[in-house]
């Protein structure tokens, strides 16, 4: 299917700085970069956890998609995401199975790991469980 591996997992958390120094203490994580992305009003920190990433993210207004995860979840894991070799043809694989996505094409961003395209199953396929699906197109230098 092109489904390479677990790049990261998102954690939900309201206050990101005492969730780094908790996940610093317990797991010896340190950040390895921060960053805003005002179209989802969220802020997150990425580290390394042997061969994928841990992602905590903070909400930075009520209306994003963190804040309503928070709102309706609690914190915690918020999603999973796997780097694929072509995201357009995992997609059309999988909207073949009967999953959706939101959006319904996948859309490209910079990351902290590079510049990717970025696709999103509704979480009721995966059993509540919101998958990203990222292909980088570009490493980060």
């Amino acid at each position: 299917m092109g489904i390479e591996g677990l790049l990261k997992v998102g954690i939900a958390v309201k206050d990101l700085e005492e969730a780094k120094r908790l996940f610093g203490q317990v797991f010896g994580l340190a950040s390895e970069g921060e960053d805003t992305y005002e179209p989802l009003s969220m802020r997150y920190s990425l580290s390394s956890l042997g061969n994928m990433l841990l992602e905590l993210i903070q909400p930075t207004g009520p209306e994003g998609p963190i804040a309503r995860f928070i709102k309706n979840h609690g914190e915690g894991l918020q999603h999973i995401c796997f780097t694929v070799s072509d995201i357009e043809e995992v997609m059309k694989q999988l909207k073949q199975q009967g999953i959706e996505f939101v959006p319904e094409s996948p859309f490209e961003l910079d990351a902290a790991f590079g510049r990717a395209k970025f696709a999103f199953a509704r979480p009721r396929a995966f059993n509540g469980v919101i998958v990203e699906f990222v292909e980088v197109v570009k490493p980060a230098a």
